[in-house]
């Protein structure tokens, strides 16, 4: 699986993300977007508002999600730059 981080630092605590604007940030089909917040929903990475088009209104990070950008930032931080 192939995974993009935004370039932009992770919402805060408790933030939402604007569906349209992690849209324009991914430059994903509607289709991807939807399917790829499905299954982060899914894990438990993710909450969604969902709308009635079942695309992303808005998106937050879980407890879960936090933790694990927390942890692959720490990993990313302990490795030496080449």
């Amino acid at each position: 699986m192939v995974t993009r981080r935004c370039p932009h630092r992770r919402p805060a605590s408790g933030s939402d993300l604007n569906g349209s604007a992690l849209r324009a940030e991914l430059a994903l089909p509607d289709e991807d977007l939807s399917a790829a917040c499905a299954y982060l929903t899914d894990e438990g990475l993710i909450s969604v508002d969902w709308t009635s088009h079942h695309t992303p209104a808005t998106v937050s990070l879980t407890h879960e999600g936090i933790r694990l950008m927390e942890e692959l930032e720490e990993e990313e931080e302990a490795q030496p730059d080449d």
